[in-house]
């Protein structure tokens, strides 16, 4: 029995580094949160500011920001996706943990026209989880 378990790991590896689930989103589907690992050498000011610039560049506005406390909330932002059919508000919240060293990210939608398409982000919420992950991973 023994001998069968280290061809049966390497098996799931290899399989797993083929199909690329080694660089997909982290996401905690259980309670709404995606938690993002900042890499070794990256300081708490430095990714703090990575994920403030990822916001204000996708146009949100903060409605709380506490470097302090680790914790920030955007205010909803309001958009019309034409090509998804799709009006929609989105809000996210951010919160590091863990001795700074973990970015938890929550996204609040709320769908005007149209409905959620599971498994299928808007652009400025894919952009988002994408840049995060590149930038802090």
């Amino acid at each position: 029995m023994k001998r069968f378990v280290l061809p049966v790991l390497l098996f799931i590896a290899s399989v797993s580094l083929l199909t690329g689930c080694t660089g997909s989103i982290p996401e905690d589907v259980g309670n709404g949160w995606i938690t993002y690992e900042v890499r070794e050498g990256l300081s708490y000011n430095d990714a703090w500011m990575i994920v403030v610039d990822a916001l204000l560049t996708r146009g949100y506005q903060f409605e709380t920001l506490s470097k302090d406390d680790g914790y920030m909330k955007t205010e909803y932002y309001h958009e019309t996706v034409e090509s998804q059919g799709v009006e929609t508000k989105t809000r996210v919240s951010i919160k590091f943990t863990y001795g700074r060293r973990t970015v938890r990210l929550k996204l609040d939608e709320e769908y005007i026209v149209g409905y959620k398409q599971p498994g299928v982000d808007i652009p400025r919420v894919a952009d988002l989880k994408v840049e995060l992950r590149d930038r802090l991973l």
